[in-house]
């Protein structure tokens, strides 16, 4: 799948962050923080960024990983990689 813009970009990533903590995508905002707005712990966390390499063929360097703690912030650092 071809994404060339953020708000494709965004919408992926709500989506799979939805499905893996189990909160419907209409509560998950660019500015929720990962952590304290989401319930993101470190097990999720590896899944969302493990989903994320598979899905889109990349390889998230893992001293980018603790810059992450807005949807905004993952986002960005995806759109950074798949261009």
């Amino acid at each position: 799948m071809e994404l060339n813009n953020k708000s494709e970009i965004a919408n992926e990533v709500i989506l799979l962050i939805s499905r893996i903590v189990k909160i419907p995508k209409e509560k998950i905002f660019l500015n929720s923080n990962l952590f304290a707005d989401l319930g993101v712990d470190s097990l999720s966390g590896v899944e969302i960024f493990a989903s994320l390499d598979k899905k889109y063929h990349l390889d998230i360097p893992e001293n980018k990983l603790k810059d992450i703690q807005t949807v905004s912030d993952l986002v960005a650092l995806v759109g950074s990689l798949i261009k």
